[in-house]
């Protein structure tokens, strides 16, 4: 008798997209559903129904398990809930997950859209009322169909149109497919409904295939990094020769991790890693771990990669460790990266960095006030400790200065400015003409 059931659901849905795919297959202006079509397909579905499946249970709902399973009964709550009620035969109350399961409506809706049809006509109103009835059911493809026959027998009817997601051409008139109207924007249709352009589809599928590539890279490269330190000789081998030979971009993450995350083993060999990737590729990865490494000697190994690189590699790191002289908190660290470049254009900028103003809050008083009865009166006392402003010297700013400079003022910022606006600052020109 299940299998019985289930024939009778697969031949109902093939029916209806048997409608959708011959019947519903509208060109611009030209709509090819049928009244007669339509009446034929109830009539069938009727029959279908009727003497197909006896007096077996057929108007159960149908839920189907994740697990393969399949539950016949009435379905009492089929849209809200976190648990799919389901009432048996017998009157048996069943629980299911609604995540883990999916309801196909009881065949008693196909029955009544059959008698429905067989008792109305071909007009605007009969098929309004069926598409009411329908979408109520949620027989969309159903609906559909009859919403194609109304703008037959009724082109101006705007809203169905919009409803069978048809939109007006503004140069002919005519209503247009949705996927029509986007193919002439130069758009396609995407994944999750979505729809592109050609570059932005492309760059989607670039994205996509990239973090295939570099999930695969990953995997290798954690493979051969545990034969490497814990292999049989033979694997640990392999693994060298694979290790000599890393120098994909792709996987600049994972060995910025194994130097941060891993043993001092670990931390020696990423340091070489990294350095058989191409350094313009690297540089990112390279100015993060310079500016936030605690271990000086592994700075300034960073640094030396990147003083190696091309003139764009250089200006790259030079601009993203001057970004972080705004920050007192990096300050000192920024400058120290910026002295191996040399670079005097950044004096001005030093020098006004030389200082820093830190606001401090000494520990006593927590706040509050605090009454005291004295000869004559009320005293009020107290509160907060006031807060103080002190100054903060960056000896690493002023020692990057100094050898940008060859001159020494300490931590005197005027004099600093008066012996910049003396030897570097630009001179007024006189762009007169001679005369003749």
């Amino acid at each position: 008798m299940k299998r019985s059931i289930s024939n009778c659901i697969t031949i109902c849905n093939a029916i209806c997209i048997a409608i959708r795919s011959t019947v519903v297959r509208p060109r611009v202006g030209v709509l090819a559903l049928k009244h007669s079509a339509l009446k034929l397909v109830a009539l069938l579905l009727f029959e279908l129904l009727l003497f197909g499946l006896g007096s077996s249970p057929i108007f159960a709902d149908i839920v189907e398990l994740k697990n393969g399973g399949v539950i016949y009964g009435k379905v009492l709550n089929p849209q809200s809930g976190l648990m799919v009620q389901i009432e048996a035969e017998d009157g048996t109350l069943i629980e299911v997950e609604r995540k883990f399961a999916k309801i196909r409506i009881s065949l008693d809706r196909d029955k009544k859209y059959a008698q429905d049809v067989q008792q109305r006509g071909d007009s605007l109103e009969d098929h309004r009322a069926i598409v009411e009835k329908c979408s109520s059911e949620q027989m969309n493809n159903i609906a559909n169909a009859h919403r194609e026959r109304i703008v037959e027998l009724d082109p101006s009817d705007r809203s169905t149109w919009e409803a069978l997601r048809f939109f007006p051409d503004e140069a002919t008139g005519k209503w247009l497919r949705r996927d029509v109207v986007m193919y002439r924007r130069g758009k396609i249709k995407g994944e999750n409904g979505r729809w592109l352009t050609w570059q932005e589809k492309a760059l989607f599928d670039f994205d996509a295939n990239t973090k295939l590539q570099k999930r695969d890279l990953e995997r290798e490269f954690d493979g051969k990094l545990k034969a490497y330190f814990n292999g049989v000789p033979r694997l640990k081998g392999e693994a060298e020769v694979y290790l000599d030979r890393v120098n994909n971009p792709l996987l600049i993450g994972r060995i910025v991790k194994l130097i941060r995350e891993g043993d001092p083993a670990e931390r020696q060999l990423g340091l070489k890693l990294i350095a058989q990737i191409p350094v313009r590729s690297a540089s990112p990865a390279l100015i993060s771990m310079a500016m936030e490494e605690p271990n000086i000697a592994v700075v300034d190994s960073v640094l030396n990669q990147l003083q190696a690189g091309d003139d764009a590699t250089r200006e790259a790191a030079l601009s993203g460790f001057a970004s972080q002289l705004g920050n007192p908190s990096t300050r000192d660290r920024a400058a120290h990266c910026m002295s191996p470049f040399v670079d005097k254009r950044y004096i001005s900028i030093l020098i006004n960095h030389l200082l820093s103003e830190q606001v401090v809050r000494p520990a006593g008083n927590p706040g509050g006030i605090n009454a005291g009865a004295g000869s004559g009166g009320i005293g009020l006392g107290g509160g907060a400790t006031p807060a103080q402003k002190r100054i903060v010297q960056h000896k690493d700013v002023l020692s990057a200065l100094s050898g940008l400079t060859g001159q020494n003022f300490g931590y005197n910022v005027d004099q600093w400015r008066v012996w910049f606006a003396q030897n570097h600052a630009v001179q007024n020109l006189d762009l007169r003409r001679d005369e003749y």
